[in-house]
């Protein structure tokens, strides 16, 4: 054989050498796409469980299931394939899930009220379904001692700021009332949540006090006795004492306990949890100021307030 035959066997002979290869390569690829392991694209992603899900130890239906997550369960998303799986990162280990097992939402939604408006309402309604007694509708609340503030602004401040916050942590939010120029009374805002079919309803308000150096937070819930929502008496007392809990917590505030009365018609008319958050007193010229003046502040508030949602909903 002269020299330009051997040249051109041994080119042949790479060129199907490079083809078996190509070839064996597409038949693994084949058979790891067959068995749920094609290859990931990266991501960054934060993503929740729909219900309670197990993570795979591979991405595989058959392979060993490593750890049981809770409904509402924040994962880390670290890639998913076109086979249907994601891979997640968890407690320092990587784990593998079906993508259809989770959600950009957490699966709750939370109603949001922000107290009062800019005027007043003093027309009558029943305090409760089927009630003799009646009060005025709306009230426009009070104002900062110190910054002149009137209530209606920081509650909606307040109830913006709770709902970006919430957001973040994967919840669908419903404001009852996203501007001051509105004519809402406190029994349809309860109306409102209930039929957004919110699972949890927080009023944001702020107090007021004739004593200047009454300071510090409070949560308002019905009583056990409350006939005109008893079905859910039990829960509002439970998110009562988490979100004050949790605000108190992180605000550093005064904790002032869990108020009960059956008097407030926008807790009356709810059909779901439902609690009162008194942030603090207007009439205290230093937590006016915080709760006004300092955004620093008015985020711990946010912060401390969706804690408590998330207690409450044990997410945490």
């Amino acid at each position: 054989m002269n020299v330009r035959n051997l040249h051109r066997a041994r080119t042949t002979a790479g060129i199907i050498a490079v083809i078996m290869l190509l070839a064996v390569t597409f038949c693994v690829h084949r058979v790891y796409a067959a068995a749920g392991m094609s290859e990931f694209q990266t991501v960054k992603q934060i993503r929740y469980t729909k219900s309670a899900a197990w993570l795979f130890q591979e991405p595989n239906a058959s392979a060993p299931k490593a750890v049981k997550l809770k409904k509402s369960r924040k994962v880390r998303v670290t890639g998913i394939s076109k086979a249907g799986w994601s891979r997640v990162y968890d407690s320092k280990k990587t784990y593998y899930i079906r993508s259809g097992r989770l959600s950009r939402n957490n699966g709750y939604l939370v109603a949001i009220d922000a107290g009062h408006q800019r005027k007043g309402n003093p027309s009558k309604e029943p305090i409760g379904p089927g009630a003799k007694k009646r009060k005025a509708k709306v009230s426009s609340g009070a104002t900062g001692t110190s910054t002149g503030i009137p209530e209606y602004k920081l509650t909606l401040k307040m109830a913006k700021k709770l709902k970006k916050e919430l957001v973040s942590r994967g919840y669908k939010v419903k404001l009852i009332r996203a501007k001051h120029n509105v004519n809402i009374s406190n029994s349809r805002r309860a109306k409102i949540a209930n039929k957004a079919g919110a699972d949890v309803f927080i009023r944001i308000h702020a107090n007021s006090s004739t004593d200047s150096g009454v300071k510090g937070a409070l949560t308002i819930s019905p009583t056990a006795e409350n006939k005109y929502c008893k079905k859910i008496s039990k829960k509002c007392r439970g998110l009562s004492r988490a979100v004050l809990s949790e605000f108190c917590e992180v605000t550093g505030a005064k904790n002032r306990g869990v108020m009960y009365t059956d008097t407030m018609s926008g807790i009356n008319w709810s059909k779901v949890p439902v609690t009162i958050v008194e942030m603090g007193f207007l009439s205290n010229p230093k937590e006016d100021k915080k709760m006004n003046r300092s955004v620093r502040y008015q985020n711990k508030m946010a912060k401390g307030m969706a804690n408590g949602i998330d207690r409450f909903l044990k997410r945490t």
